[in-house]
């Protein structure tokens, strides 16, 4: 999670951070306190002090405000970077630059976007309490979920040079999609075969470079087993 200062930051992208935060914040803290379907996205504009227009060039829908999911395509600005550790880029760029496994290059990709997620430092032990209390949550992000996994699909044709709607492409990301998903229970503790009292206690008093770091090692973790299962 993004825990850079905001001293370095200019005036405009300041002022975003902070709406954004205060956006989730209170999203957070009205649905710990009335449910998700106790307040209105008026009331939380009202509350932060912003029009309903503003919310959603923020979010597109109540629950990404309480999850911290952005309307933007959080995959846009790792995606070049994918692409370029390919063998389609090493095959046309200068010099003999050899292409990144794309298991490693796949995980380093869903490493930074989760990094990259601003979420406010505050608020780990709220968003355990609303993540665990209302389904709807886990059922917005499923959903989101799944259409980063088309995004995925698509960039992973593209840096392997195949066709659109490629069987691997396709597989590769479900894969990978369904990786971070189950990476995402046990974070939360949900997962199966894994002490999910013991994994959320935990988690309440992470700071979010912990949070970061303890979610790496999850996800790691279930693409090393993915790689030990498809070499047997």
């Amino acid at each position: 999670m993004n825990e850079s200062a905001t001293g370095d930051l200019g005036p405009r992208e300041r002022r975003r951070r902070e709406t954004y935060a205060a956006l989730t914040t209170h999203a957070r803290t009205l649905t710990a306190d009335r449910g998700l379907n106790g307040f209105t996205i008026e009331e939380l504009c009202e509350a932060v002090g912003v029009s309903r227009r503003t919310f959603f060039n923020y979010f597109a829908t109540k629950e990404d405000a309480v999850l911290g999911a952005k309307s933007a395509d959080p995959l846009e600005p790792f995606a070049q970077a994918f692409l370029d550790s390919g063998p389609v880029a090493a095959a046309n760029g200068p010099g003999s630059a050899q292409p990144v496994p794309l298991k490693d290059a796949m995980l380093e990709l869903i490493v930074q976007v989760y990094a990259s997620m601003e979420v406010p430092p505050t608020d780990v032990h709220e968003y355990m309490q609303v993540m665990h209390s209302e389904p709807a949550l886990m059922k917005r992000m499923i959903e989101s979920a799944r259409q980063r996994q088309r995004d995925l699909a698509e960039l992973i044709a593209r840096r392997e040079g195949l066709p659109a709607g490629d069987p691997f492409a396709d597989a590769a990301a479900a894969l990978a999609s369904h990786l971070t998903m189950s990476s995402f229970e046990r974070f939360f503790g949900h997962g199966e075969g894994c002490d999910g009292a013991t994994e959320a206690a935990s988690a309440i008093d992470e700071t979010p470079t912990e949070a970061q770091e303890r979610y790496t090692a999850l996800l790691t973790e279930v693409f090393d087993h993915a790689a030990r299962f498809f070499q047997t």
